[in-house]
């Protein structure tokens, strides 16, 4: 039989019974688009991942106090002085490193204020974190020799505090920038909050930069789009008041990845060596970016199994509903089949006749579900911020799925139909 010719009855027995056909269709559609969703988010939430990995690298690794094994109200054993200058001292490799601190306190301006967290860094924090200072500058090291006053702002902060002052501007600007060859406004209230004196606390700190706002993404420094940065030596000061200062976390940055196998190894032999444990437990832990990485990766690829376990059921499920439809036509159809092998048709041509049409049901019901699946995944990267990726592969394979299920479901019922005898089919309405 001419697979043309086959296709062409198909859809003209398709379109006789439209609503039959859509309902049979639904479940293939409800699994393929599962199937299509699952595969563009898993690409787009990998793309993410490897995007970040690539802004702070997959060499990062930091030592921080295992908060587990102390118990409700002890002290935590901290860095020191000493433990950081043995790590940068004894591990090869390093090309980057920082501490954190953070603190809360009330931050305002001219009867603006809020209430925020103030976190206490270094110079090399933004590289490391791969933080954008979108304007002005970073700190400087004469900034934490000289003990500067200055501070970092975040661009919620900047809004919180500076509005009225940026929409003043802007509305100044506006009167009077009415000649040609006038700065637009939003350019001169660009850089309205650098040099300005804001109280935190009970000090006054100069903004010398504003960082660009956070993603959504699923690694950061712990900070926000609320964050005030300040020198790390004044936020300890405050914090220790005095010279003795400790340290919650201590990120360090290699050059290689057999280096930070090298220096997890070291960390872990050292802090033990000196400290001990808690209760059996180690009063420190080391954690690496790419080993957080694969833990993320390793709950998407269970969620997508447990997901795509129903996306199989749907599939199955819909070419049940085909075979049984199939089934139903066969019935239908029996007098139609007698009179096709009265006047020549063959077995095989009544078995591919049949094949097709539940081939062709099938890679419609797939076809709509590749455009229902898109669509979903496409909400969802708009949602999360991620990149909409799909491949040539997920459609064919989508695709390839459709017609192995029209093939294995729809080959029953068109055996069936091949086997009635001509006689039998021709009286079957007498």
């Amino acid at each position: 039989m001419n697979i043309t010719e086959g296709i062409r009855q198909s859809f003209d027995v398709i379109s006789g019974n439209k609503i039959r056909s859509f309902l049979t269709m639904l479940g293939i559609n409800f699994g393929v688009g599962c199937l299509i969703a699952i595969s563009i988010v898993g690409l787009a939430f990998r793309d993410s991942i490897n995007s970040e990995m690539g802004q702070y690298g997959s060499t990062l690794l930091w030592v921080q106090p295992d908060w587990h094994a102390y118990a409700s109200g002890e002290q935590r054993t901290l860095l020191t002085k000493r433990d950081l200058a043995y790590f940068n001292s004894a591990l090869p490799g390093i090309v980057g490193s920082g501490t954190i601190f953070d603190n809360t306190s009330s931050v305002s301006y001219k009867g603006n204020s809020t209430y925020t967290t103030i976190m206490g860094v270094d110079p090399a924090h933004f590289e490391l974190f791969a933080v954008k200072i979108e304007k002005g500058r970073n700190f400087m090291e004469d900034d934490i020799t000289h003990r500067r006053n200055v501070c970092i702002i975040r661009p919620d902060i900047e809004s919180t505090l500076f509005s009225d002052e940026v929409t003043s501007t802007m509305s100044s600007g506006s009167d009077s920038d009415s000649g040609s060859g006038s700065v637009p406004t939003s350019e001169k209230g660009s850089d309205s909050s650098l040099g300005k004196i804001i109280r935190v606390g009970d000090r006054n700190f100069t903004v010398i930069g504003v960082t660009e706002r956070m993603g959504q993404g699923f690694l950061s420094d712990g900070s926000d789009n609320n964050t005030v940065f300040i020198p790390q030596n004044l936020l300890a000061s405050r914090i220790w008041g005095g010279p003795d200062i400790k340290y919650w976390v201590y990120l360090m940055k290699f050059d290689t990845p057999e280096n930070v196998d090298l220096a997890e190894e070291r960390i872990l032999h050292y802090l033990d060596g000196k400290y001990g444990k808690i209760r059996e437990e180690d009063r420190f832990r080391v954690e690496r970016m790419d080993s957080y990485i694969g833990m993320v990766d390793k709950v998407l690829n269970i969620v997508s199994i447990l997901i795509l376990v129903i996306a199989v059921i749907s599939i199955v499920v819909g070419g049940l509903g085909i075979m049984n439809i199939m089934l139903v036509a066969v019935t239908e159809r029996t007098r139609e089949i007698g009179v096709r092998m009265a006047v020549g048709a063959r077995a095989r041509d009544i078995l591919s006749q049949f094949v097709i049409e539940a081939i062709t049901l099938c890679l419609l019901g797939g076809g709509t579900g590749i455009l229902f699946g898109s669509g979903l995944a496409a909400i969802a990267c708009s949602i999360l911020d991620w990149k909409f990726m799909i491949s040539a592969t997920i459609i064919l394979g989508a695709l390839s799925i459709s017609t192995i299920i029209g093939l294995i479901f729809g080959i029953y019922p068109a055996y069936q139909a091949s086997k009635l005898m001509p006689i039998d089919a021709l009286r079957s309405d007498i």
